[in-house]
């Protein structure tokens, strides 16, 4: 179904980057698949390879963890920050939003996944496909996925 799509993934929980990985690869047949783990490799991985799909989580540390490294301040919009800096730099990559929080921000200045998923479909036309709702213990998350890839595979 993918195997042509060169994917990449930014996201920082193990659990998260497994799930997704073994799907994407196990079950759509992606052949080529990169994880970065921060907002600085993604960034720097976009601008060093080009890229078909980018699975992209909103709240993203700045720099990749270490043992002795904690990865810096956490970027509660690094995604919303990743897809401005690609339209800046002309890189553009076809773009899914993957997280597992349903509001974002903090109480009275929060937003729901739904108004983010609008706005960036407002800013980024042409380059955001739409928000999947991650569940570790759900299935639900791999339909949605399905789906949104299935419509850029039929471009």
């Amino acid at each position: 179904m993918m195997q042509k799509i060169k994917t990449i993934l930014i996201e920082d929980d193990s659990k998260k980057i497994e799930d997704i990985k073994d799907y994407i690869i196990s079950h759509l047949g992606c052949e080529y698949f990169t994880v970065k783990e921060s907002y600085q490799s993604g960034i720097r991985e976009i601008m060093k390879n080009d890229y078909d799909l980018l699975l992209l989580d909103m709240s993203i540390p700045t720099f990749d963890k270490t043992p002795a490294e904690s990865g810096g301040p956490y970027e509660k919009f690094g995604g919303y920050k990743i897809l401005r800096e690609i339209i800046r730099k002309k890189r553009p990559v076809k773009t899914i939003l993957i997280t597992m929080f349903d509001d974002f921000g903090e109480s009275d200045l929060s937003i729901t996944l739904s108004q983010i998923d609008r706005s960036l479909k407002d800013e980024f036309s042409d380059l955001f496909l739409g928000s999947v709702f991650y569940h570790a213990r759900e299935n639900k998350w791999q339909e949605d996925l399905k789906l949104i890839i299935s419509n850029i595979a039929n471009d």
